[in-house]
């Protein structure tokens, strides 16, 4: 039986050929997010946050903000009081909310984080990886990328190795056999 080798084959073969498989042996293409799991302090933690417990959004994370500014507007937006307390505690004279908010930002100790008002939990958070497409060619993750970023977390290009897969090497290999790759004169 003599059948015709589909066009998208050959392409795909060039496009083999032509890609960076930075320095990876029988590389297979990865597109992956990073996301972060609870975790317990010191158990691989990446970051840590301080969230509200009403709505889970973050008033802090130790591996973005620079101060404690935002924290500080979410106590003062929930808990009048408690602030007034922290000021008369670190013997911090209060003038009005940006007074607070300097102080704060400048005093805070992360460490005291119990301290905080009823509302508000520390989480310990680990980084992973999360696989989302696997593909033969950096083109095609490249277009699944473009097609589906809206979906997800910030997605990027992994290479992995097919080593020890010896049935995808033998089936990249015929594909790549289907075209030559181009020499270049340099």
């Amino acid at each position: 039986m003599n059948k015709q080798i589909p066009a998208f084959l050959i392409e795909m073969s060039k496009q083999m050929h032509e890609q960076d498989n930075r320095y990876t042996a029988e590389p297979i293409w990865q597109v992956r997010y990073k996301r972060y799991l609870v975790t317990e302090q010191g158990y691989d933690e990446h970051h840590w946050e301080i969230i509200r417990e009403d709505d889970g959004d973050p008033v802090y994370r130790s591996h973005i903000d620079s101060d404690y500014k935002k924290l500080a507007e979410a106590l003062i937006d929930s808990d009048k009081d408690w602030c007034i307390e922290w000021c008369d505690d670190s013997e911090i004279v209060l003038g009005d909310e940006d007074d607070f908010i300097a102080s704060f930002s400048m005093q805070y100790n992360p460490d005291g984080w119990i301290d905080l008002p009823d509302g508000y939990k520390r989480l310990y958070l680990q980084e992973v990886e999360e696989v989302i497409k696997t593909c033969l060619t950096e083109a095609d993750a490249r277009a699944f990328i473009a097609r589906k970023q809206h979906d997800y977390p910030k997605l990027y290009t992994y290479v992995e190795s097919m080593v020890y897969c010896p049935q995808m090497i033998e089936l990249r290999n015929w594909i790549l056999s289907l075209t030559k790759a181009e020499v270049s004169n340099g």
